[in-house]
């Protein structure tokens, strides 16, 4: 049979595009390897978002570049965001491209391989979690972002489209690390929500804000333990919105806030609204009205005109907050927005010192704060075995999105992958937890 290796590069929202093409792929008689040598087809979902992504996307198209004038693989098809961010430099740069394929247009990849659009996505990674688009697009239009410019204007699902949708992935068997299904089959206990500004969702399909509708829909779905939402934009979060974490048991009182700045003057020149005083407000009133609340933030160092007063702003803005999980990213400068022509560039050397220092401002607080769980009874899902002894596990806390916030390392004889266990913390190193099942 022939096969194909898919690179799907960027964030889970790619991800869903990549599984989409997979499918396809799949469709049309390849199977999937995970030995770039020797494909028959070479697909790369590009990410565009930042310079690093960019930079990101040369190294791999020039080793893809190299496997083909060898002789190793043979078609090359790249589409993705950079489609709609300067494609031209890169076909020109990539002769060797075969086809370039627009942006989520999936079916000239189907009319390329001559088969039809299939009705379900292929799962690419292994883990018993499945992501939900729930929208595209993006109409905010902050000063540092190209993603609207990409990724185009808002453009929600419809509900009864996406609980479709998502009783198909309940019902899709999960693949081992052997990238095989369980035998006997398993399937994914979370599902996570995810879209540019995931509070707007339906505004332009109902000319509301129809969270609240769709939180309801997806929670009748039987199979799924967990439902996670990611993406919540806090000039755009209702608070009303708290009784549904009260009302609906498998809903995760987890809330990923990014909020990239607190200092007044920066906030308004990012073109977004909620500063320090609202944005302290706003998670300390979820804590209260939700104790067991984890809360996320991503910030950004060195936005043209950061001053010293706006950097120790964020620091005293991460000591009053009860976080449980914050990222970090230096601004870059792109080609296209707002803030790329501001005045007050600071150089991306010195933003990224900044980030650095408040990553280790942010280790200490983290480190205190993590060390609490010790003690403590946790639910955690089991996504593997462990490669120190047969009996460890590798897991996840409810309060641990994948990828980004940690593990759960469980010693157990007999957990299995794909179970939520009992389990108490027993220690704590950086950000992860080890445990024993009760």
């Amino acid at each position: 049979m022939k096969k194909f290796y898919l690179e799907s590069l960027g964030c889970p929202k790619n991800l869903v595009d990549s599984e989409n093409f997979a499918a396809i792929l799949q469709q049309a008689g390849f199977r999937k390897t995970d030995n770039v040598v020797g494909a028959d087809i070479v697909f790369v979902n590009t990410c565009a978002f930042l310079q690093s992504s960019l930079a990101e996307l040369e190294d791999v198209l020039n080793a893809v570049e190299e496997l083909k004038r060898e002789g190793q693989i043979g078609r090359v098809i790249v589409s993705g965001c950079v489609m709609n961010r300067n494609p031209k430099h890169f076909q020109e740069a990539y002769p060797s491209v075969d086809n370039w394929i627009g942006l989520k247009d999936f079916a000239t990849l189907a009319k390329l391989l001559v088969t039809e659009l299939p009705v379900q996505r292929k799962q690419l990674e292994t883990g018993f979690h499945a992501y939900l688009r729930i929208s595209d697009g993006c109409e905010n239009f902050c000063s540092y972002c190209k993603i609207p410019s990409i990724r185009g204007k808002l453009l929600s699902v419809p509900i009864e489209q996406l609980k479709l949708e998502a009783q198909a992935l309940a019902a899709r068997p999960v693949l081992s690390d052997k990238g095989r299904p369980y035998s006997p089959e398993r399937f994914p206990q979370e599902l996570i929500l995810i879209a540019q500004d995931s509070c707007l969702y339906g505004t332009d399909l109902y000319g509301r804000k129809a969270l609240p509708e769709l939180i309801e829909a997806l929670h009748e779905i039987e199979g799924f333990k967990w439902i996670r939402l990611m993406y919540l934009h806090p000039d755009h979060f209702e608070l009303d919105w708290l009784a549904l974490f009260e009302r609906f048991p498998r809903l995760l009182p987890y809330f990923e806030i990014p909020i990239q700045h607190v200092s007044r003057g920066i906030i308004s020149a990012m073109h977004r609204q909620k500063s320090e005083t609202e944005l302290t407000e706003l998670f300390l009133t979820i804590k209260r009205r939700l104790p067991q609340a984890a809360l996320r933030t991503t910030l950004m160092t060195g936005f043209p005109g950061e001053s010293l007063q706006d950097y120790k702003a964020m620091q005293r803005f991460l000591k009053s907050v009860p976080l449980l999980h914050m990222g970090s990213f230096a601004f870059s400068a792109e080609d296209g927005t707002a803030a790329y022509s501001m005045q007050g560039q600071i150089k991306s050397s010195a933003a990224l010192r900044r980030q650095d220092k408040l990553e280790m401002f942010w280790e200490e607080l983290r480190q205190q704060r993590w060390e609490n769980y010790v003690g403590q009874v946790l639910d955690v899902l089991i996504e593997g075995r462990g490669s120190d002894s047969p009996d460890e596990f590798v897991g996840r806390a409810w309060f641990q999105a994948p990828e980004i916030d940690g593990q759960v390392i469980v010693n157990s004889s007999s957990c299995k992958p794909g179970q939520i266990v009992k389990t108490e913390i027993d220690d704590v190193v950086g950000t992860t937890l080890f445990a024993h099942t009760l």
